[in-house]
């Protein structure tokens, strides 16, 4: 904790009634507490150290979350709002629902510093095909990037600051990095999501970052196979067999907002198969926010 951030004494005073027993009292104790917002968290997480009453820590846990739930919420409505696409930026937002204290910046020298391997292997006499086989090499051979080696049902494995350590992600969070990595270098790499939650990406024949209705689309790339091109025949064989009529959206990319919505969903399911029911109200309100 830095010794050199200056308390303000009001708040001070405030979380020293935290262990107020009347509850109607200790709600607008509460209540005066959040008004200070995110600058109260350094003296709420000094004040949770120096108790060890589990009642007081948990609601001081409980204050701090809803402050930084607030401020998530914030962030994401700032984002979906005012005109940033920026995938990154959505992505850590999103991680930053689970991980509130998560380091950005530790998280972006991490995506350059795989960016930067990427940009070095590739050139412009490359094909598209081989400039994939690039990102493929770096990302799954050389950062050795992977799936659970078992099917699970566990939040972590979705958020940003775990795949980057561990090296391990479902494929949906995967093609979220492997679009970002692209995007960065220019690449004509979008999301999409096919039926079933599949994320996948497309490789446009127009360069640039923003795709539209002219563009073509001239493969696909699926992160669940390490990276493997594939046609839209293939994706026109799975239609049939789901029995999902054809329709043209279902082959184009989607938005970083629909991205990041899918990305909510997926994590609201999770946390229903371990039956948090808290946690699935709070993200269909922040779901709320890119609408």
């Amino acid at each position: 904790m830095d010794s050199t951030h200056e308390f303000d004494p009001q708040l001070e005073a405030l979380i020293s009634l935290l262990d107020e027993p009347d509850h109607g009292s200790f709600v607008k104790v509460r209540e005066q507490i959040f008004a200070y917002g995110s600058s109260a968290v350094p003296l709420l997480e000094t004040a949770w150290e120096n108790t060890f009453d589990n009642s007081i820590q948990q609601r001081i846990e409980d204050i701090i979350h809803n402050i930084q739930y607030d401020q998530v919420f914030l962030d994401l409505t700032s984002w979906a709002h005012y005109g940033s696409s920026d995938l990154l930026d959505a992505f850590l937002i999103f991680t930053r629902y689970q991980y509130q204290n998560v380091d950005q910046d530790v998280i972006r020298k991490q995506i350059e510093l795989i960016k930067r391997d990427i940009w070095l292997e590739l050139n412009d006499n490359l094909t598209a095909l081989e400039k994939v086989k690039v990102l493929n090499h770096i990302i799954f051979d050389l950062h050795r990037m992977q799936l659970p080696t078992r099917q699970v049902s566990e939040p972590r494995y979705l958020f940003l600051n775990n795949m980057l350590e561990s090296r391990m992600g479902y494929s949906f969070s995967i093609g979220v990095l492997y679009t970002i990595l692209a995007q960065s270098l220019d690449l004509p790499v979008h999301g999409v999501i096919l039926p079933g939650e599949r994320y996948v990406m497309a490789w446009l024949d127009a360069p640039g970052a923003v795709p539209d209705n002219s563009a073509r689309v001239m493969f696909y790339i699926n992160p669940e196979n390490r990276g493997g091109v594939f046609t839209r025949n293939e994706i026109s064989a799975l239609l049939k067999k789901l029995k999902i009529p054809s329709d043209d959206k279902i082959f184009r990319p989607v938005s970083s907002k629909t991205i990041l919505d899918k990305l909510l969903e997926l994590l609201s399911y999770l946390y229903s198969m371990t039956g948090e029911s808290k946690r699935i109200n709070e993200i269909e309100h922040l779901r709320s926010a890119l609408r």
